[in-house]
Order: C-alpha cells, then structure tokens, then sequence
C-alpha cells in the first residue's frame, strides 16, 4: 500500500521553494506496527510546503514516492531493548537499526535504497531526519494502534513538528 503524496500549501508557480516529503511507514493491519502512518497523517497540513505520503512498502516501489523531492522526514515504528512505547528517537544511517521497515532483513534498507537510486542517476532527496517511534513488542493483527500509543499521539506529533521546525530553523540560519 502506498498512499500518493499530498500537497498542502504550493502554488504552481512555487518551483523555487524546497519540496519536503513526510513518509511515514509501517503496516496498517499489524497494531503498533503502522505508528509511522497515523502520525505522517496527523502532521498533514501542518507543515507548510510538505507533502505526506503512506507507505508499507520497503524497496524499489518506494523510489517512485520520493522521486522529486528535495529533502525527506521518515516516520516508521522501531523496537528496541527497553524502549518505552511512544519515545521518539532519531535516527541516521549510521544510528540505531530496529526500526521495522528502514532496516530490513528481507533486502533492500532504505538507506541502501537511496544509494541504489543515486547510482541509478536519480535525483535522491537529502534525508533530514528519520524518527522511530517506540513501540515495544506489540505487533499483533489489529488494524488500529494500541491505546498506549493512541495516547501518545498528539505529544509524538508536537515532538516531530518542533524538531522539524528547529531542523528548518538551523538549514536557513547557515543559507
């Protein structure tokens, strides 16, 4: 499943601002597993310029989603030792690998990805900041989110939008 990108403030004639993407991944009929897709949604029309797309789909099919972008935010579920359900962590390519759909045993992750599109001779957008929500180990069949996270998904939200902010905020302090 992926859901097309979004627009959400820009104009035709914008071609000069920065296009933004929000991906957020996961499964939804895996419970906890699609966190990624309920706060992608919920930050729909709240961050100016930036499109939102759902997927949970890893590999070549995710190539066509980001096609076109300049910079990407990635929001997908993670598991960690200990983690709190809910906790944001971020995330680069180098940093902690438990997140369900980046890092996957099955083929591609998606920072190889990016890096099989660049060689490719697309135009691959600079990934800003990947986040992993905590979701313990509740992956069970269910085609909503535990109560524990659906608590938490208004703070998740304002975690994400402030540290995107501040990320926007440094990118033009150094333009």
């Amino acid at each position: 499943m992926i859901t097309k990108a979004h627009s959400y403030g820009r104009s035709r004639g914008d071609s000069l601002r920065m296009k933004e993407l929000i991906l957020g991944m996961g499964n939804p009929i895996l419970s906890d597993d699609g966190v990624g897709l309920v706060v992608a949604k919920s930050l729909e029309g709240r961050v100016p310029g930036a499109d939102v797309a759902l997927s949970a789909m890893i590999g070549l099919d995710l190539l066509d989603v980001i096609d076109g972008y300049d910079r990407i935010y990635v929001i997908d579920a993670m598991c960690t030792r200990g983690g709190v359900p809910g906790d944001v962590k971020k995330i680069s390519e180098k940093g902690v690998v438990g997140t369900l759909h980046l890092f996957s045993s099955h083929g591609l992750h998606f920072f190889e990805l990016m890096k099989l599109g660049e060689s490719c001779g697309l135009k691959m957008p600079e990934v800003r900041m990947v986040y992993g929500i905590e979701i313990g180990d509740n992956v069970c069949f269910s085609s909503s989110i535990s109560t524990c996270l659906q608590q938490r998904i208004a703070s998740i939200r304002e975690t994400i939008l402030s540290d995107i902010a501040s990320l926007d905020k440094s990118l033009h302090d150094h333009s």
